[in-house]
């Protein structure tokens, strides 16, 4: 039996949490990478490889614990 929180193969929570995340560092640079010594293009650089580590993080301890 399917899972109605997996309809579509993915975690709908999961996605639209990672999105939201996403839309806010985003705006969060438009409204405020002036003000690094950074260009835009490095700053969203610099924030998905922050998410992708924290992503990775997050799934060894879930392997570890047992949970996945």
């Amino acid at each position: 039996m399917p899972d109605i929180g997996n309809p579509a193969g993915f975690d709908i929570a999961t996605v639209l949490t990672g999105s939201g995340v996403t839309l806010l560092i985003s705006a969060g640079i438009t409204r405020y990478g002036e003000q690094f010594e950074y260009t835009a293009a490095e700053l969203y650089g610099i924030g998905g490889v922050a998410l992708v580590g924290i992503g990775l993080v997050f799934g060894f301890i879930l392997v570890l614990a047992g949970l996945r």
